[in-house]
C-alpha cells in the first residue's frame, strides 16, 4: 500500500471535542466510524484516528482517555476493512490500537515517548515521525524560532529516523510538521524547500489541511472553509516531491490529485 503508484491520500477522523477544524462533529464513535467509511469511499487509502487534539495552544489529553476515544473507532473501521493509522503521540495508545487492528503510527512528536520505538518494532509496522520542536502543542509556537527552519526540520527528522533504525524500526515516513512549531513563513519556506526532506530517501507526507497559515494568506477565517488555500499548498507539496497526504476534503483532494497527474504525466 506504501508502495502505490500515485499519492496516497489520508483522511483524517478526529475524535475529538476541540479540534481546530471539526472538534466534536465525529466525536461519538458510529459517527467517527461512519465518517471514516465515507473517506475510503470518496477515495481515501488510509484512515488516520486521532484522539487529542494537537492544535496550538490544546491541553494534553491522558492516555487513558485517548484510548476510551480511539479504540471503538479503529475497532470499527478495521471491521470494515479499513487501513488505520493511529495519530498518537503514547506508545500506551500505540500498542492497544494497533493490538485493535491499526496498521500505522502517526507520531507527531517524532518518537518522543521512550517505549514507542520498542512498541512499533515489536508490531512491525510503518512509523510516520514528524518534526516539531517539543512534544507539547500548549507551548510549540513559542518554540518557532530557528536558524534555517528546513535544515532544523532536516537535521532533526535524520536523527529520530537513525533513533528508529537502532530499535529495528526501519518502514518510516517522514512529515516535516507544518503548522507545529512554525510561523507562516517558516510553512511556506518548508514547502517551498520539500525536496530537502524528500533528499533523506524516504516517503514525505504533508498535512496542511485547513492550518491556520491557510487562512492568514488567504484571509479566510474558518477551517472549514480553507479548501482552495490547502488545494494549492498540497499540489505545490507534491511538485515538491510529496507522495502521501493528510486530508480532511478527500473527495476534492482525489479530483484535484487526477488533475495533476494528468498534468504531470
Amino acid at each position: 500500500m506504501l508502495e502505490s503508484a500515485g499519492p496516497i491520500i489520508v483522511g483524517v477522523v478526529n475524535v475529538t471535542p476541540d479540534s481546530f477544524s471539526d472538534g466534536g462533529r465525529f466525536a461519538d464513535a458510529l459517527g467517527a466510524i461512519e465518517h471514516g467509511v465515507r473517506l475510503v469511499e470518496q477515495g481515501a487509502q488510509i484512515v488516520d484516528v486521532g484522539g487529542e487534539s494537537t492544535r496550538p495552544g490544546a491541553a494534553a489529553v491522558g492516555p487513558a482517555e485517548e484510548l476510551g476515544r480511539v479504540l471503538p473507532v479503529v475497532a470499527g473501521l478495521v471491521s470494515r476493512g479499513v487501513i488505520v493509522s493511529i495519530d498518537t503521540r503514547h506508545a500506551e495508545v500505540a500498542r492497544a490500537a494497533l493490538g485493535s487492528g491499526a496498521a500505522i503510527v502517526n507520531d507527531v512528536s517524532g518518537l518522543r515517548d521512550p517505549v514507542m520505538r520498542d512498541v512499533l518494532a515489536e508490531h512491525d509496522v510503518p512509523v510516520v515521525i514528524m518534526h516539531t520542536p517539543v512534544d507539547n502543542p500548549a507551548t510549540m509556537q513559542r518554540h518557532a524560532q530557528y536558524d534555517d527552519v528546513v535544515q532544523s526540520v532536516v537535521e532533526f527528522l535524520r536523527e529520530r529516523v537513525a533513533f528508529a533504525a537502532a530499535g529495528g524500526v526501519t518502514r518510516v515516513i517522514v512529515d516535516p510538521g507544518i503548522g507545529f512549531g512554525k510561523t507562516t513563513d517558516h510553512n511556506l519556506e518548508v514547502l517551498r524547500r520539500l525536496e530537502e526532506v524528500v533528499s533523506l530517501g524516504l516517503p514525505v507526507l504533508v498535512g496542511a489541511s485547513r492550518k491556520r497559515f491557510v487562512g492568514e494568506i488567504t484571509g479566510v477565517d474558518a477551517p472549514g472553509a480553507r479548501l482552495v488555500g490547502t488545494l494549492v499548498a498540497h499540489l505545490a507539496a507534491l511538485d515538491h516531491g510529496a507522495s502521501m497526504l493528510r486530508v480532511y476534503d478527500v473527495a476534492e483532494h482525489v479530483e484535484a490529485v487526477r488533475m495533476w497527474q494528468a498534468l504531470s504525466a
